[in-house]
């Protein structure tokens, strides 16, 4: 996940590009003795290990992040405006383990629209850096001095996206392992604020369970898309991300897997590309055709393909008959190709295009209606246009309109990653990916225009596109970095194992794991409530032909059903007994100093303490809400309130009581609760940030 941060790339010379001297200078410095002689480069594992365990000093970590010049090449303020991701909410997108393999192993998964790409000229020298701006007539790349460079087209000799990232292998050796749980601190850190884009989602009252749908023998590499084979009960199909596929058949006993189709040495997989979906004939089996969804790459030049494929006779696997090109598609970058193509209940075949980069989509094309790019597109397989291999409906809503590209059904998507129908409406449900502020859902119409990069959620993103007579349609929810960074899409529930949850879209988000069922009225959202969360990064829901609800989980390469019988989608009560310091300037008494045994219980003398506001913490800590300038290591607090009489034998939550925005190790706090019907009422917690 790494934050493709820090390094200068060599804006000329023979490639690999290496980063540059001043962060290297850093590195060296950094693990130099004071008498200049370098010294044992203590294990990766001691790093992680600390980082893992310890809650860092967050204003040390901050200093670290600038003398390891990070600041060079991210951005913290929401700008995007440097080579490397903006950070400003990295602490709600990441965990912390993530945050540790980001700076660490920076180069195992490189974030999304921040590749390093090789640029060589015909002249011999190289260009590196992340894409900003590409036309075809010219490609800018910014390297990490935040300098762009600008190349004619006619000057490439060849171009392709390095495996490696622009943040250099080992800055945790920037400093020592004791250093290094400050700087994950920081980083963890850097979150929206609260109250930013809409209220905390709350939590269902019980959540979903999540079961193995498979035998345990039946395990995964980075699965991406799982859906049942028409017309042979109990078989199915599932992608992996690498080009391979399988086809798993479900028995008493363990169930059996064999392979289905393997295309890894075709397929572009990496970051957003890869083998991403697939889709059955709507009359599968006596039309034994599917047709798959990925990306190729030629001459340095990443394509997305459709492509119709036929099942053999008796349906075991691939016929191997050579595939029929339906769709080629050219890809400014390696993101934003789209995830999905599936067939609508009116027969034809949907295709979702995003705008393929650069971050911002800085040219239009998601507004462009003369390219394919940021469209839904709809098309039909069964019949042919001149010279086409599919011919446009008749009832698509720009086939002759001057300018248009026929296959557009609907524009202004970003990432369309995931759509589906439902069942009982015909309404199609799509999961955009925003970019650095807003994910969203939304029902999507023929001739409809989304709105990116014009907006971005139902916030304004860039006016550069804006047209006056255009109307933009809004999702009918979108959700921040607090709650999610990449949503994944899902199914609207029509199952009947769950009656509580029939009609509620059911679906996820890739980053944060959450899943979430969302009712709506007339297209506006009007509950949502978080149901779980998947064990690991959920990249697709599929629907089998019961209405039952599956969630493909990347990381451990399961599949799941989601058993929704279990939930019930009334929200937990949540009853505020006492502001927090994040609403308000709520008075605590604190004290740096260690106080005596029994600080936490109920008669001990704090009248020595200092009254002051929360929270406490250093100016400017990123999201926090700071009134009482705190520097010190330690901080012990103690607050009074009155319990209400009918929460006496209800469960307490504390939250915000023993946590403060601030840049201490640990922070050790005791909350008094007083009843009048209750001699005593104290808990203490002891937290380590």
């Amino acid at each position: 996940m790494g934050f493709d941060g820090n390094p200068a790339a060599d804006s000329s010379g023979d490639m690999p590009v290496q980063p540059s001297a001043a962060c290297l200078a850093g590195v060296l410095f950094f693990t130099g003795s004071s008498a200049g002689q370098a010294q044992p480069t203590p294990d990766a594992s001691v790093y992680r290990k600390l980082a893992q365990e310890r809650e860092g000093n967050v204003e040390r970590g901050r200093e670290l992040f600038d003398a390891y010049t990070c600041s060079q090449c991210h951005s913290v303020d929401g700008s995007g405006s440097k080579a490397g991701p903006d950070l400003s909410s990295v602490g709600d997108k990441f965990e912390k383990a993530d945050l540790i393999q980001a700076v660490m192993e920076p180069s195992a998964s490189i974030a999304v629209g921040h590749d390093n790409t090789l640029v060589k000229r015909k002249d011999g020298t190289t260009v590196a850096g992340v894409i900003r701006q590409a036309t075809s007539g010219w490609m800018e790349l910014m390297g990490a001095d935040g300098k762009a460079v600008r190349i004619a087209t006619a000057d490439i000799a060849s171009r392709e996206t390095s495996p490696l990232s622009m943040m250099p292998e080992n800055l945790h050796l920037a400093g020592s392992p004791e250093d290094f749980p400050d700087l994950i601190a920081y980083l963890g850190s850097l979150r929206q604020r609260a109250g930013t884009g809409g209220a905390e989602v709350p939590k269902a009252g019980k959540p979903v369970r999540l079961d193995p749908f498979f035998s345990d023998n039946i395990v995964f590499r980075e699965p991406v898309w799982f859906g049942a084979i028409p017309g042979t009960p109990q078989s199915y199909v599932v992608l992996e991300h690498y080009g391979e596929s399988f086809i798993v058949e479900k028995r008493p006993g363990p169930d059996l897997r064999r392979p289905f189709l393997d295309l890894k040495n075709v397929v572009r997989a990496g970051g957003a590309t890869g083998l991403l979906g697939m889709a059955f004939h709507p009359k599968f089996p006596e039309d034994p055709r599917y047709f798959l969804k990925y990306q190729i790459v030629e001459d340095g030049k990443i394509s997305t393909l459709v492509m119709e494929r036929r099942f053999s006779k008796d349906l075991s696997g691939d016929s191997g008959e050579a595939p029929r090109l339906l769709l080629k598609i050219g890809a400014v970058t390696q993101d934003h190709n789209g995830g999905c193509i599936a067939f609508g209940p009116d027969g034809y075949l949907y295709v979702g295009m995003g705008d393929t980069g650069p971050q911002g989509d800085p040219q239009g094309h998601s507004q462009d209606m003369g390219i394919l790019l940021g469209k839904m597109l709809r098309i039909d397989i069964d019949h042919q246009d001149g010279g086409l291999p599919y011919s446009i409906p008749a009832d698509n809503p720009f086939r002759n309109q001057a300018g248009v590209r026929p296959e557009i059904w609907a524009s202004g998507f970003r990432e369309p990653w995931r759509f589906s129908w439902d069942t009982e409406t015909g309404d199609l449900w799509v999961g955009d990916v925003g970019q650095n502020r807003f994910e969203e859902v939304g029902i999507v119409r023929a001739g409809e225009n989304h709105g990116w990069n014009v907006i971005e959620g139902f916030n304004d993103h860039s006016a550069r596109y804006r047209k006056p007579d255009v109307v933009l349609t809004p999702p009918v929810w979108s959700y921040t970095r607090r709650e999610g960074a990449s949503v994944t899409g899902g199914h609207v529930y029509r199952g009947k194992r769950a009656p509580a949850l029939y009609g509620w879209y059911i679906f996820a988000d890739h980053e944060s794991r959450r899943i979430w069922a969302l009712s709506q009225k007339d297209r506006k959202m009007q509950k949502v409530v978080e149901i779980g969360r998947s064990p690991t990064r959920a990249v697709s829901l599929s629907r089998t032909p019961d209405g039952e609800i599956h969630l493909v989980s990347f990381n451990d390469g399961i599949i799941y059903h989601l058993d929704l019988s279990a939930v019930d989608p009334e929200p937990l009560e949540t009853r505020v007994l006492a502001a927090t310091a994040e609403k308000s300037p709520v008075i605590s008494r604190y004290t740096v100093a260690e106080p005596g045994a029994g600080w936490a219980t109920m008669e001990f003398d704090d009248s020595s303490w200092t009254e002051a506001p929360g929270g406490y913490g250093s100016r400017g800590t990123p999201g926090g809400v700071i009134r009482t300038e705190w520097r010190e290591r330690d901080i012990w607090l103690r607050r009074e309130f009155f319990l209400p009489a009918q929460q006496r034998r209800r469960p307490i939550h504390r939250r915000g009581f023993g946590r403060a925005s601030a840049p201490g190790v640990r922070k050790d706090a005791a909350v008094s609760l007083h009843h009048p019907a209750l001699s005593s009422f104290a808990a203490t917690s002891s937290n380590r940030e």
